[in-house]
């Protein structure tokens, strides 16, 4: 992550984390596949903190307080690394390759804060859900990146924002869901009717 502040994402290679960290390049080889497996390694790292910094008394809050919780906590865990993850998203507005890689590395990381917020992130609901997160979570990055306020009172408020209107976006969905159940469950009956078989007489046919 030093590396990663100080120079261009294509000058961090694994050569540099090599001779950064002190070690041989094979030894490196070893424990990692290339920079986006240090870095989800990373993630996880920052994931274990905020599960093990979880207060019970939480428990009986509201879900969305919960998350809001989690989320400050990560941000807290973030923030020696700074400068670092601020160089990754510049580095990513010039190489969509790079965005759909931290995409996929948040999703992994976002898709846990939900759990530990006591939130369903399973099934397609579950990754919409974490895919809303993550686009809230970057814009939130964008305002905690140039808070300098010690309280992060603007960051603290853009998180706010971004839970809440992704609370409502949920809303409108279940409200959706609901109203599409009857046409799924018929369109599930339907295709639970058997087929006729070519050799059925025309009118046994037509009935089925």
């Amino acid at each position: 992550m030093g590396l990663v502040a100080e120079k261009p994402w294509a000058d961090v290679t694994m050569t540099a984390v090599a001779e950064r960290a002190g070690i041989k390049l094979s030894t490196l080889r070893k424990a990692y596949d290339g920079r986006m497996a240090i870095l989800a390694d990373f993630n996880r790292g920052i994931d274990a903190g905020v599960f093990d910094g979880t207060d019970p008394e939480l428990a009986d809050e509201s879900a969305l307080d919960r998350l809001f919780d989690v989320l400050t906590r990560r941000l807290d865990a973030l923030e020696p690394q700074r400068p670092a993850l601020q160089a990754l998203v510049r580095a990513a507005r010039r190489d969509p390759v790079l965005v759909a890689e931290l995409n996929s590395l948040a999703l992994t990381s976002l898709r846990w804060m939900l759990i530990a917020a006591g939130i369903k992130a399973e099934g397609v609901r579950g990754l919409a859900l974490t895919q809303a997160l993550v686009v809230a979570y970057f814009k939130v990055l964008r305002v905690w990146f140039k808070d300098e306020d010690p309280g992060k009172v603007r960051t603290m408020a853009a998180l706010d924002r971004g839970l809440k209107r992704g609370a409502d976006a949920m809303k409108r969905i279940s409200r959706a869901e609901g109203w599409l159940a009857p046409f799924k469950r018929a369109f599930k009956e339907r295709a639970r009717k058997p087929r006729a078989r070519a050799d059925e007489e025309p009118d046994a046919a037509v009935g089925a």
